[in-house]
């Protein structure tokens, strides 16, 4: 009798039925699942485009706040160049304003001759002219020499001297006198005194003998420009009744408010509140400017002064 063949399987319906089951609950949970994987791919890839979203805005910020300070400092920069050349302007403005009216003034007819030469004192006490100097003559005995000490007087500096040296000399005991000299530097105005403390001396042989020494250590030293104004405002504090102004009578206005000639005399005068009397000695060239002698002579006469015009 033969016996019965037998066959073995590897796997049962059983087991692949258990297989399939899982199978298809793993394809139902990816199913259910893929939504928030997807999700949360998309999240990681926003978020690292965010990151390098707010690193390249760091950087434009970084480059901008450098580039701003960068602005700023040629901004100030530039700023202090236009300060520079506006100052350089000014002058360069000024001194063409100067060399214009010195131009005009060659243009002009020249003034009439100076008067002679006369010193004649008169004697001491008497109610008449008590001082005389080259045809100037007050009867004030408390006198200051206001001496311009500009740069287009530095060709006249010894006439300068002479001028006021004679003036001195025709002074006689009794008289009290001070010197002030003037110049526009680029710093401002620049005051000279004798004496340094802006008092009157008593006239007598050692005073004159300081005074001359004074003016001695002025030469050499004439530059800038004539701030008339501002030489005015300090003659006005003087003790003195009597100012004798010396100089070219060119004022520039741009170191005198920006006041033409004729308005700078008006603002003189109308400050002149103690009624000083202004006696005015045009030096140097004068011939050739007839605006410098109309300067002097109407600032003089507007403030009961003589007028005088000296050349070497």
């Amino acid at each position: 009798m033969r016996s019965r063949r037998r066959t073995f399987e590897v796997y049962s319906l059983s087991a692949i039925d258990l297989f399939a089951s899982a199978m298809g609950a793993f394809i139902v949970i990816s199913i259910i699942l893929m939504p928030d994987y997807q999700k949360e791919v998309r999240s990681q890839g926003d978020l690292e485009y965010l990151e390098e979203l707010a690193g390249k805005t760091e950087a434009l910020l970084q480059e901008t706040e450098e580039g701003s300070r960068d602005l700023l400092e040629e901004m100030l920069a530039a700023q202090t160049r236009h300060q520079r050349l506006q100052a350089e302007h000014e002058i360069v403005s000024s001194e063409l304003e100067t060399l214009e009216a010195e131009q005009q003034a060659r243009l002009d007819q020249p003034p009439p001759p100076p008067p002679s030469p006369v010193v004649t004192p008169d004697e001491e006490g008497s109610n008449q002219v008590t001082f005389r100097f080259l045809g100037l003559k007050t009867d004030k005995k408390r006198i200051l020499f206001l001496v311009d000490m500009n740069r287009f007087l530095a060709s006249h500096e010894d006439l300068v001297t002479r001028t006021v040296v004679r003036a001195m000399e025709s002074l006689q005991t009794g008289y009290r006198f001070a010197i002030l000299g003037f110049q526009q530097q680029d710093a401002g105005p620049r005051f000279f005194r004798w004496p340094a403390d802006g008092s009157l001396v008593d006239m007598n042989p050692r005073s004159r003998a300081a005074a001359k020494a004074f003016l001695g250590g002025l030469q050499g030293r004439f530059q800038g420009s004539a701030p008339l104004l501002s030489a005015f405002e300090q003659a006005f504090q003087s003790p003195a009744d009597a100012i004798v102004l010396i100089s070219d009578g060119l004022p520039n206005p741009a170191f005198n408010a920006g006041l033409s000639p004729s308005r700078l005399i008006r603002s003189i005068t109308v400050s002149n509140t103690r009624g000083k009397e202004i006696h005015a000695v045009t030096i140097g060239e004068y011939f050739k400017y007839r605006g410098t002698v109309e300067f002097m002579e109407s600032l003089a006469r507007a403030n009961a002064g003589g007028f005088l015009a000296l050349a070497e």
